[in-house]
C-alpha cells in the first residue's frame, strides 16, 4: 500500500475510533510547531489560536516555530515526536499536499500524521514592490517577458505554496523569472519593500494592511471572488488566469498514533475557537475563510486540495535538489 493510502486508511480509522473515545483532559503544556518564521500569516493564527485553545484545556498552549525548507524542518520535528496529544503541527497544503510532491525523499510521510482540525481556507495575494511600474497581471507579464531575468519572485522554500504559484506566473510569463529564497514572509516581505524582490505571493492576513499603507501593492488576489477587506484588488479569474486560482487550507494534525480521544477533545476546542468571534473576525476580516471541521471532513479537505496542487505541479518540474 502506497503511504498516502496509509495515510488516509489511517484517518478513516481515526474518524471511528474518536466516536468512542472517552474524554482526554490534558495535564501538562500542549506544544504546537508552526513550520514557518514568527510574523507570518501561519504563525499569526497559530498564536490567537492557542490563546483560545489555552483558556479551554486548561493548560499553556506553547508556539514553537520552526521555519526552513518548505515547512520540512518543524513537520519532520512533529513527526518524531511523541504520540500523546501533547505535540501538534499547524499543518498547511504545503506540509502534506506540496511538499510530497516535489520531493521524492523526505525525512517524513503523510502517514506520519493524523488530522486533528482544519482552520482555515487562505487565498493568496500577488504583492508587488510600490516602484514597479505595472498595475495588472498582464502587465506584469508584458513587462518580464520583456526583460528575461530581470524579475524575481520571493518563495518560502523551494516547494512552498508560494513557489508554486510563482513558478506558474513565470511560466505564463515564457519562464523569464527568477525565484529568490526565504525562510518565512516576514523577510521576504521586507526584501519585497527594499526592492530586493520584485514579486511575491503572500498569505492575505500579513498582506493586506501593509497594501493598504502602502509599503507594496497588489495587483491581483487568488481566490474566485474579490476579498472583502480589498473590493479594488482583483482576482486572477478577473484577470485572465484561472492557473494561478489556487489557495491552501491550515490546520492542526498530530503524530499517528495520537490517543483518539486527545484528538477528539482537541478537535472541539479548536472548532470552538474558530467559532469565536474574534478568531472568526480576524479570518474574515483579512480574505480568509473559517473552517470548522471533524476530523473526517478535514480528511476530505485534504484529499480534494491534493487534487488541485497535483494538477498545478502536473504544469511545472520543480525540484528541492
Amino acid at each position: 500500500m502506497s503511504p498516502r493510502k496509509i495515510f488516509f486508511a489511517t484517518m478513516t480509522f481515526l474518524v471511528v475510533a474518536c466516536a468512542q473515545a472517552a474524554d482526554w483532559n490534558p495535564t501538562r503544556p500542549i506544544k504546537i510547531t508552526v513550520p514557518y518564521a514568527a510574523g507570518g500569516s501561519a504563525d499569526v493564527i497559530a498564536r490567537v489560536l492557542a490563546e483560545r485553545l489555552q483558556a479551554q484545556l486548561g493548560q499553556p498552549v506553547i508556539i514553537d516555530n520552526r521555519p526552513g525548507a518548505g515547512t520540512v524542518i518543524g513537520a519532520t520535528a512533529v513527526a518524531k515526536a511523541p504520540a500523546d496529544g501533547y505535540n501538534l503541527l499547524f499543518a498547511t497544503s504545503t506540509t502534506l499536499s506540496i511538499v510530497p510532491l516535489v520531493q521524492k525523499q523526505i525525512p517524513y510521510s503523510p502517514s506520519q500524521f493524523m488530522p486533528v482540525a482544519g482552520i482555515m481556507l487562505m487565498p493568496f495575494m500577488l504583492d508587488i514592490n510600490k516602484d514597479l511600474p505595472v498595475n495588472s497581471l498582464k502587465e506584469l507579464v508584458a513587462a518580464s517577458r520583456a526583460k528575461p531575468g530581470v524579475l524575481n519572485y520571493g518563495t518560502l522554500g523551494n516547494g512552498s505554496s508560494n513557489h508554486v504559484l510563482g513558478a506558474l506566473l513565470s511560466k505564463a510569463a515564457d519562464e523569464s523569472m527568477v525565484s529568490v529564497h526565504y525562510v518565512g514572509a516576514a523577510p521576504a516581505l521586507t526584501a519585497l519593500s527594499r526592492g530586493d524582490i520584485h514579486v511575491y505571493f503572500d498569505g492575505i492576513p500579513t498582506s493586506i494592511h501593509k497594501v493598504a499603507n502602502g509599503e507594496y501593492k497588489a495587483i491581483a488576489v487568488t481566490s474566485k471572488t474579490r476579498v472583502p477587506g480589498a473590493p479594488n484588488i482583483p482576482t486572477v479569474y478577473e484577470q485572465g488566469f484561472p492557473e494561478l486560482g489556487l489557495s491552501v487550507w491550515y490546520g492542526l494534525v498530530a503524530p499517528t498514533g495520537t490517543p483518539q480521544n486527545a484528538v477528539a477533545t482537541i478537535n472541539t476546542a479548536v472548532r470552538s475557537a474558530v467559532a469565536d468571534t474574534r478568531v472568526s473576525g480576524l479570518i474574515t476580516r483579512d480574505g480568509s475563510q473559517p473552517l470548522q471541521l471533524d476530523p473526517q471532513a478535514f480528511q476530505q479537505l485534504i484529499e480534494q486540495d491534493a487534487v488541485g496542487w497535483r494538477e498545478a505541479f502536473s504544469k511545472l518540474k520543480l525540484k528541492l535538489d
